[in-house]
């Protein structure tokens, strides 16, 4: 089954174009490791399958650059733990609820994710030495921003408003299969030269009362 889903994957128009989107916007970003939340389980889910699939192509894509791959969902199964090691991929022991510190220009391989997920994950890189060094392969944040209440927003996400300000945005294909299992993504950089020149005070714009109520 993953040999055809592969042959599928890599045989699409949506592919061919991908990687042309790839080469241009990611590559660029030299990431040197990568980040897996929130693919699901591999065992149960087709679409877990082919974004397991991608992530693998996208590794071996960034090989000169990514010396490390870790995974977790909290519904992964033994057996998606071990078809992560056959890979050489590093399973997470712990629910990090996204929040993982940078260092190092690294890739969050995020498909899908609750945008929960994306506010935590920008919340504990959240000032000029590490938002530079995420890159996301994840869901356009505007896409949330345009379309739900802003109280909603900063109560549950209230970082994804003012990210939203700093991103540039490359755009996935339109289709692939029942368009349901890479719609909606987009590699998403936040620029050195634009994070640097935001106010010391643009780091203080995330509403402290409404963090606390949480």
């Amino acid at each position: 089954m993953y040999i055809l889903f592969r042959e599928t994957l890599i045989d699409s128009h949506f592919y061919k174009d991908l990687i042309d989107i790839l080469e241009q916007h990611l590559l660029p970003t030299k990431p040197q490791e990568m980040i897996c939340y929130g693919i699901g389980s591999m065992q149960y889910s087709k679409n877990a399958q082919y974004q397991f699939i991608l992530a693998l192509l996208i590794r071996d894509m960034l090989k000169e650059h990514v010396n490390k791959v870790s995974i977790y969902d909290p519904v992964m199964t033994e057996l998606d733990k071990e078809l992560s090691k056959a890979h050489n991929i590093e399973a997470i022991d712990t629910n990090e609820d996204g929040k993982r510190r940078v260092f190092k220009p690294t890739l969050f391989y995020m498909p899908h994710c609750g945008r929960g997920l994306y506010s935590n994950t920008l919340s504990v890189n959240w000032d000029k030495q590490s938002l530079s060094n995420v890159i996301m392969i994840a869901n356009r944040f505007d896409m949330y921003v345009g379309s739900q209440l802003e109280r909603d927003l900063r109560r549950e996400c209230p970082y994804l408003i003012p990210a939203a300000e700093l991103v540039e945005y490359a755009s996935f294909p339109k289709e692939f299969d029942d368009n349901k299992v890479f719609n909606d993504l987009s590699v998403i950089a936040f620029p050195k030269n634009k994070v640097e020149c935001v106010k010391d005070t643009f780091w203080e714009t995330v509403p402290k009362d409404v963090e606390e109520e949480e």
